[in-house]
């Protein structure tokens, strides 16, 4: 995998177009600022909501999402990944004309045929793989986040050099970016989603379950598990050391009982369960057609999930654990 810096781009692709950014959410506000602050001419577009007015905090003079699409000729589609095809037709697709540019932050919409550009423009993706008040912070402090970026669709011959500008005027190119496709982002955000974080999720309550029917109080497992902030610490040791070397900080009986028993709770019926779920619900494109037809009906499904996720005694039991690390900070402070 080549990781291309600053060094590798220019911000002249970028001379003299307006960009618009088309949605001002948590990435729309970061990519608008950290654009603005780079010298690139930016208009905010949104609709009446409590983000427009983040929008004119900000400094900007938002409009809707119509008048955005028309008006650049760079556009960033930086709305929800489920509202997209909801606006497409109306508020995107009628402000396009031949050598704009398409930009989007997931590969979910495009990769999946959920939206089809016309072919008379360039369709390219930017995705920060970071929060956007990090892409943020870390712009103003000197650094930038990594990000992948992808060019489907070239009809100007230009796409990729106007991606790359991008990526160096948000701050990406100070991290490091890395060539890859919609398709390829979109499935390997989807595998994380619900093979990697669903199965840590739900190895966590078993884990919280199984502590308390052995006697353990429900508050001090879920210290254990993540409220003392030392699972995060855990993380953030292994994004700076690696995910093995990051066990030097720990004690050597903890780097054995972590080495030994480990591979003895991974079954085969585990490692089919993912695997399927990669090859069926996300390459097969069976999620993807679920998730849509829940939308179409309300969401009622994931209502109900969320409501028993909330009613876990996991969940019930964390609230005084972290209002007690919280108070613990502020009286440190």
């Amino acid at each position: 995998m080549q990781l291309l810096k600053d060094n590798d781009a220019s911000l002249e692709p970028l001379a003299g177009k307006t960009v618009a950014v088309l949605g001002y959410g948590n990435q729309g506000q970061a990519q608008a600022l950290n654009l603005r602050d780079s010298g690139v001419n930016v208009i905010a577009g949104n609709r009446d909501d409590l983000y427009r007015e983040r929008a004119i905090a900000d400094g900007f003079v938002p409009v809707s999402i119509a008048d955005a699409a028309l008006a650049g000729d760079i556009l960033l589609v930086l709305t929800t990944d489920e509202s997209q095809p909801l606006i497409w037709n109306d508020q995107i697709a009628p402000g396009l004309r031949p050598g704009k540019t398409l930009v989007w932050a997931s590969g979910y919409n495009v990769g999946y045929d959920l939206i089809k550009p016309p072919p008379e423009v360039d369709v390219v993706m930017v995705a920060p793989r970071m929060t956007g008040i990090n892409v943020r912070s870390l712009y103003l402090k000197g650094s930038g986040a990594l990000a992948q970026f992808a060019v489907q669709q070239d009809a100007t011959g230009q796409a990729r050099a106007t991606t790359l500008a991008l990526c160096k005027a948000i701050g990406l190119t100070r991290g490091g970016v890395f060539e890859s496709s919609f398709r390829e982002e979109a499935e390997l955000d989807l595998f994380a989603e619900q093979v990697v974080w669903a199965g840590l999720t739900a190895w966590f309550l078993e884990c919280f379950e199984i502590g308390v029917e052995h006697g353990f109080s429900p508050e001090l497992m879920v210290m254990e598990l993540y409220a003392s902030g030392e699972t995060a610490e855990i993380f953030a040791a292994m994004t700076r050391n690696g995910f093995f070397k990051q066990m030097t900080h720990h004690s050597t009986t903890s780097q054995y009982g972590t080495l030994s028993r480990g591979p003895s709770l991974i079954d085969d019926a585990m490692r089919a369960r993912g695997r399927e779920i990669l090859r069926h619900d996300i390459k097969g494109g069976a999620f993807v057609q679920e998730w849509s037809g829940e939308q179409a009906s309300g969401a009622d499904r994931l209502a109900a999930l969320r409501r028993r996720a909330l009613e876990h005694p996991m969940s019930q039991a964390e609230d005084a654990v972290i209002a007690a690390v919280q108070n613990a900070g502020q009286a440190k402070e």
